[in-house]
Order: C-alpha cells, then sequence, then structure tokens
C-alpha cells in the first residue's frame, strides 16, 4: 500500500475544502486537497448561482440574523448563525483577495458577470480559486476516493482510499478536514453533481461520530423533468412572461396560491411551492412555458443557459418538477469546525446547525466562506501542536484484502440497486411524506440491503461499488427513521399526515448515531450539544 504524509488532509475541493486549504497553507504547513472527481469542477459550488447572504450597506447584520432564524424554525443553532453573521463580511474580502469577481446586490454580494455570459457563476467562483491554488504549495490529488478514516487510540490519523489507478493509498496526517458536501445524489430528481453521495456523512458515522437532523432536506421547485436531459435547476431570476402551465396551457401559480410572479415564489414561497407542485404532479404533468419570452431576453443569463442544447426550449413547454437541493442536517461542529473527534474537523453542507429546519437563500456559500476560513486556520493551529500518529499500516493493508472477496460473485446488479435505492428515497422521503408510504419504504429498504450484503467484489472498483451502495442505503435508512419519528411538519419537511408545526413536542434535533453496525435515533432540545461531546484542540 502507498503511504503519504502531511500536516492537514481536506477532503472534498468546492468551496469550504479549498478556502480551509488556503487558509491553512498560509500558516506554513503542508496541505493535501483531495476530491473524488476533478478539484473545484467536479463539486456543487461549481453549479451554485453565485449568491453571498451578508450584511452590506443595505442589508444590516440584524436582518441577516433574524432572516436565517425565521427559516431555521427554531432549531437553528443560535451560537453557528451569529458566527456566520458576524464573519460574513470578512469572508467576502478574504474572497476579493483570493481574486474571487464579487460584487454587493440587495441582500448580501453576488459573483460578478457579463449579463451575456454564458458560464453558471458558481464556475466563475471556482475557476478564480482554482488559479489561487496553481500559485500555492497545496498539493493537489483528484480522483482520489475515501473509503474509511484511520482511528487510532481514539483519533483521526488521516485516510485509507483508492486513486483513479485502482490503488490503495493510505495517507497519514495530523489533522483532517471533511468537506464532502451533502448527499443530494442519493435521490432519483436533484440538481446535484451526481458524485454527492454522503460520502462525509458516512465517514462520519462509522467513526463514531453522531449526525443530526438529516431529515431536514430543502427542495427547488423548478428543476427539469424532460426525459432524457440532466435534472438541472432552472435559476432565477425569471422573465415576467415565463407561465408555469399544465398540459391546457393554464396557469397554474394562482391555482396553486403561490401568487402571480415566478420569481418572488422562488424566494419567499420557495417549500410551499415545491410541494404545491409536487401535488399538483400526481394529477397532471406540469410545464414551464418560455415561448412567449422575446429574442433579445435569451441572450442573458439565465436564459442564456438553455441555449446550449438541443432541446426546443423556445418552441414547446417543457416538464418540471421539484427535486432535491440541499440538507440541513450533519456533522456537529464547534465554531472554527472542530468535531468531537480529535483530529477531526468538518465544514460545508456536510456539517449541521446554522440552518435549522430550512436554509435562507444565499446562506449555503456563505457558510462555506466563513466556516471554511476559520476551519482551516483551526485545524492548522492544532496540527502545530501535535506529530504525526503511529498507523499501523499492515492493520489497514488487511483492511483492504478481507473487503475483496476472492470468490465468486461480482457487482453485475450494483448499477440497478443504485437506481432502486434512488427510486426509493424519492417515492418514500421526498417533498411530501406520511407513515404509510414510510414504513413501506422500510420494508423495501430492508430487501435492498440484503441483496447489498450478498455482493462479493473482487476487484477495487467493485469494491467502491458495492461502499457506495452501503452508504446510500444506510443513509436512506436515517431519513425513512428519522422522518417517521418527527411527527409534525416544519421548514422544509413535510408530513402530509401531520401538516402542522408543533412547537410544544418538536423543537428538538433528532440524533442519528452507528452502535454496534444498528442505526439509533434519538432526540434532545434544541440548542443542546449532545452530553460527553467535546470541542477544542488538543
Amino acid at each position: 500500500m502507498e503511504e503519504l504524509t502531511t500536516d492537514i488532509l481536506v477532503i472534498g475541493s468546492g468551496l469550504a475544502g479549498i478556502l480551509s486549504a488556503l487558509e491553512a497553507e498560509r500558516t506554513g504547513l503542508q496541505v493535501l486537497l483531495t476530491g473524488k472527481f476533478t478539484i473545484a469542477l467536479g463539486t456543487n459550488t461549481s453549479m451554485a448561482n453565485g449568491a453571498f447572504t451578508a450584511a452590506n450597506s443595505r442589508f444590516s447584520e440584524e436582518d441577516h440574523l433574524r432572516l436565517t432564524l425565521e427559516a431555521g424554525k427554531g432549531l437553528n443553532r443560535i451560537d453557528r448563525v451569529e458566527t456566520l453573521v458576524r464573519n460574513a463580511r470578512d469572508a467576502i474580502e478574504r474572497l476579493r483577495e483570493y481574486d474571487v469577481p464579487i460584487v454587493e446586490g440587495t441582500i448580501g454580494y453576488w459573483i460578478d458577470r457579463p449579463s451575456t455570459c454564458s458560464q453558471l457563476p458558481g464556475v466563475l467562483l471556482v475557476k478564480a480559486l482554482a488559479e489561487r491554488l496553481k500559485s500555492s504549495t497545496i498539493r493537489l490529488l483528484p480522483g482520489f476516493v475515501v473509503f474509511e478514516l484511520i482511528v487510532e487510540e481514539g483519533e483521526v490519523r488521516g485516510a485509507m482510499g483508492f486513486l483513479k489507478e485502482e490503488k490503495p493509498l493510505l495517507i497519514r496526517s495530523k489533522a483532517v478536514v471533511l468537506a464532502t458536501g451533502g448527499a443530494g445524489a442519493i435521490y432519483a430528481r436533484n440538481d446535484n453533481q451526481r458524485s454527492i453521495l454522503g460520502d462525509g456523512y458516512a465517514l462520519a458515522l462509522r467513526a463514531g461520530l453522531p449526525l443530526f437532523d438529516l431529515e431536514f432536506v430543502q427542495f427547488f421547485p423548478l428543476v427539469l423533468a424532460e426525459p432524457n436531459l440532466s435534472t438541472f435547476m432552472l435559476f432565477p431570476p425569471y422573465p415576467e412572461e415565463a407561465k408555469l402551465v399544465n398540459h391546457k396551457r393554464e396557469d397554474l401559480l394562482e391555482r396553486l396560491a403561490i401568487g402571480r410572479n415566478l420569481s418572488q415564489a422562488i424566494i419567499t414561497q420557495r417549500d410551499r411551492f415545491s410541494i404545491a407542485l409536487y401535488e399538483s404532479s400526481e394529477k397532471e404533468d406540469i410545464y414551464l412555458d418560455l415561448t412567449r419570452v422575446p429574442e433579445e431576453k435569451w441572450e442573458h443569463y439565465p436564459l442564456n443557459l438553455l441555449r446550449k442544447s438541443k432541446f426546443p426550449f423556445r418552441e414547446r413547454p417543457f416538464l418540471v418538477l421539484p427535486a432535491v437541493h440541499f440538507f440541513m442536517g450533519g456533522v456537529e461542529t464547534d465554531d472554527e469546525g472542530r468535531t468531537s473527534l480529535e483530529g477531526l474537523f468538518a465544514v460545508g453542507e456536510v456539517t449541521w446547525g446554522a440552518h435549522g429546519a430550512n436554509r435562507l437563500g444565499g446562506n449555503a456559500l456563505t457558510e462555506c466562506a466563513v466556516m471554511g476560513m476559520r476551519t482551516g486556520r483551526a485545524a492548522a493551529h492544532d496540527a502545530r501542536l501535535k506529530g504525526l500518529g503511529k498507523v499501523p499500516v499492515s492493520k489497514w493493508e488487511k483492511r483492504v484484502r478481507d473487503h475483496l472477496k476472492r470468490k465468486a460473485g461480482g457487482l453485475d446488479s450494483s448499477r440497478d440497486l443504485l437506481r432502486k435505492l434512488k427510486s426509493l428515497a424519492w417515492r418514500t422521503v421526498g417533498p411530501i411524506r406520511d407513515e404509510r408510504t414510510m414504513t413501506e419504504g422500510l420494508s423495501e429498504l430492508a430487501s435492498l440491503e440484503e441483496r447489498i450484503a450478498t455482493l462479493r467484489p473482487t476487484t477495487i472498483p467493485e469494491l467502491l461499488r458495492k461502499r457506495e451502495l452501503e452508504n446510500v442505503a444506510l443513509l436512506l435508512r436515517a431519513l425513512l427513521m428519522g422522518s417517521l419519528a418527527r411527527t409534525e411538519s416544519r421548514g422544509s419537511f413535510y408530513r402530509r399526515d401531520f401538516p402542522h408545526q408543533d412547537d410544544t413536542h418538536w423543537l428538538k434535533t433528532t440524533c442519528y448515531r452507528l452502535k454496534e453496525g444498528e442505526l439509533l435515533v434519538t432526540h434532545r432540545p434544541v440548542n443542546e450539544r449532545a452530553e460527553g461531546l467535546k470541542f477544542g484542540p488538543p
């Protein structure tokens, strides 16, 4: 098994991971930045609309705090929100130092771009940061899939995984930063990168950490649903001529009680909009009609993104449906990214706390920027106080051999199993949930888990495909169990059989933990840390 050593290992190369790496590198320590695919461009950040919610000359810190807490419906961690709000403007200034083209907007900041530019704002953001990486001393390792965190004597000492050449690699480090994103791609309908399958959540659970509030999943209403087209999010602002219609070309916005303006509905009623669209789609197809939009508007963002496609978006209405967009839950950290497992940090969508029951638009990139910088500095601080811990390499080599069952079996059915898991997630824990559907979902999941358990990988690619299936099944089980337990509706979470918010009984966070291979779900009062968790430098 090949070995590498570094002071700080960053797993994930979106905005949170890159900023953690850049800030840590400023201290003079060795930093290694990894990604499952292409560094920076293979992440959800590259697909972002480029909005950072933060105080500016027209939007106060008090407004930012208030709106974030209103969106979170009582489940935000107050200290995390305050950290986000207080440090947002400083993070914007540091992004400018890193040559990110960013300008002031109405309630924050935007990636600056010509209106006729047909590149996503997120692409412009990560390209600027990728240029900064080129002039740094940070080592880049694309195509590295982390299989397990190395936990020895109660601390994380690195990670074990596989290179794209199928070679096992053990990375020893003084600090590890999880910046792996959420789990949107475990759903059949999502607007995430296909690689966003909850790797960080599964790594944390298997390392002994609890996760929190995974049942809170945000959906975006207007996502392409045409057969053979990718599930691409249709970014606002929408032209006033755009209409949401059924097959009879009847305008649906007023019927759905969402108002008359698509862009306003997305901003102010995103969750109600998603739920209403999903309910309507159970009875009839829903279309977005852009046929009345004047030709000159197709030259400008965001419609110019659609011009690259051969699909006739201008000639006929096209199918749309909600899709999974963002996970609010995840790993608990302190306000510098430390987890309760020594040596392990986490940042970005993989973490929990700032968003509560729902995320305020623009706070995803802001959180990545603020916490990415704070986490990188904290990881460097802690790494300076310790040496590289011992790792019994022979033990980890044996773990790889044990996983590879040298007998007949193979994974010919792995792609079919992944499709079934994704479909099950969408059908049972999608925008609208209920007890009967989720109970049936758990039964169906158990059958799929039995099939996954019988798979016998004989090659590294097969081993990675099996672990991918195990991760998706584990997270889907968590979503089903947590959603069944929460008998109310709140924020992005909606149960048809419990349609109202219940502050008397459900101002609680949901805790997910693996114990001896069994997933356990418990609850605790809001804004209380789990008993026994400790945060801080060694």
